[in-house]
């Protein structure tokens, strides 16, 4: 019986085991045996570009949408045929938002097959928006000047932070900050990926926006203090997050028993998740794709596991019951479909990683000189780490 060995990520250590009984299951169907290897969000892409650094690791592999461009581009990824696409279903069957980031800009081929979807949401505690006569809970998240006029009145009403989101230069404060920029029409990079934009007047605009919610964010938040501590805690009203906190909104011992409402993000937000990638080193691409396939066209389920608290990237899921009968199956799925991720390119990772940091880097010098004027401060940082970045993606 032929093996092939199958990485996933994981929250911590053992939680890919839920997997298990299903590739048991594929073991019996199609007499495929699967090692199955977990590999921690913290550790990802270090382990994951060392497969295609040295041609040697797992025949297959659920990767970050925001890596797959970069390996694309290593040519250490094995694309998916035309056939191969037909037999998922097409790109029909995938919600846009994720089938977009399997491919290169410019390119047709698919390079990664949707698995598993996340966007990011607000949450919120209605007894103090209640408490700050808000009363009307979907129309006070359903423009960004809304929103803002909510954190207002939180304010007005005793809670000082009222918001709860990331400023320091953790990856995922690309993924919240990315809504302000996309809002205003602005991007990251440029159509043809060879010059950075963030710097650009639309751009500016949104980050401007985005910045200028400083006076509703805890300075606390620059060093010690976790976002969802301050939400769980009830020190803050609003929060952003994945599917991660409503996929498992029923067990927080902190809440005592109280469950916080979602609403999904005004217009664009941050839509990605985990793909299916055969490396190109692997011995058995027909034993893969057979893999890939039976992972790929699993029913829907919400969550997709007690641990893995990503949800579908299949259009079907619009029409499961389940997705209809809560407001944070509605408020995924409206996100899921006016959604978009980050670009498919090879340098992505790059500008990630230093863009990420820039963030931070601005939160901090805007808590530290709150009365300057925001557009000075962002260009201060962000137009020397556009040119550095546009020699980079020149090359």
């Amino acid at each position: 019986m032929v093996e092939i060995e199958l990485s996933v990520m994981e929250g911590a250590p053992g939680n890919a085991n839920y997997l298990l009984p299903l590739l048991e299951e594929f073991e019996k169907t199609y007499r495929i045996r699967v090692k199955l290897t977990g590999i921690t969000w913290g550790k990802g892409w270090g382990e994951i570009v060392k497969f295609g650094i040295y041609g040697h690791g797992p025949d297959v592999s659920s990767i970050g949408t925001t890596w797959i461009g970069s390996l694309a581009s290593m040519q250490a990824l094995r694309p998916y045929s035309d056939q191969q696409v037909r037999e998922v279903g097409g790109a029909e069957a995938f919600f846009d938002s994720i089938w977009q980031t399997g491919l290169l800009r410019g390119n047709p081929t698919l390079w990664a097959m949707p698995w598993l979807g996340d966007a990011m949401l607000l949450y919120y505690w209605e007894k103090a928006l209640t408490k700050a006569g808000v009363n009307d809970f979907q129309a006070a998240f359903a423009t960004d000047e809304a929103f803002v006029e909510t954190l207002e009145k939180l304010q007005r009403s005793g809670m000082q932070y009222p918001l709860a989101i990331n400023i320091q230069g953790n990856s995922i404060i690309l993924h919240e900050a990315a809504h302000w920029i996309w809002s205003e029409g602005g991007d990251f990079i440029s159509p043809d990926g060879r010059q950075v934009t963030f710097n650009q007047p639309l751009a500016i605009k949104g980050l401007r926006n985005y910045f200028k919610l400083r006076p509703f964010i805890s300075p606390d938040l620059l060093t010690n203090a976790f976002t969802g501590s301050l939400f769980n805690t009830k020190q803050a009203a609003i929060h952003f997050a994945g599917p991660w906190l409503g996929t498992s909104i029923h067990q927080n011992p902190d809440w005592d028993g109280d469950v916080p409402g979602v609403a999904a993000i005004p217009r664009t937000t941050f839509a990605g998740g985990s793909s299916l990638v055969i490396w190109q080193y692997t011995l058995h691409p027909k034993e893969s794709f057979e893999l890939v396939r039976f992972l790929a066209t699993q029913p829907v389920h919400n969550p997709t596991s007690l641990y893995d608290h990503q949800v579908p990237t299949r259009r079907e899921a619009i029409n499961a019951p389940l997705m209809n009968q809560h407001e944070f199956h509605r408020a995924y799925l409206q996100s899921m479909q006016r959604g978009r991720s980050f670009p498919s390119i090879r340098l992505w990772g790059a500008v990630e990683d230093k863009l990420r940091v820039g963030f931070g880097n601005i939160w901090a010098d805007l808590f530290a000189n709150p009365n300057q004027d925001i557009d000075a401060c962002l260009h201060k940082h962000l137009d020397p780490l556009a040119e550095r970045l546009n020699l980079t993606l020149g090359n």
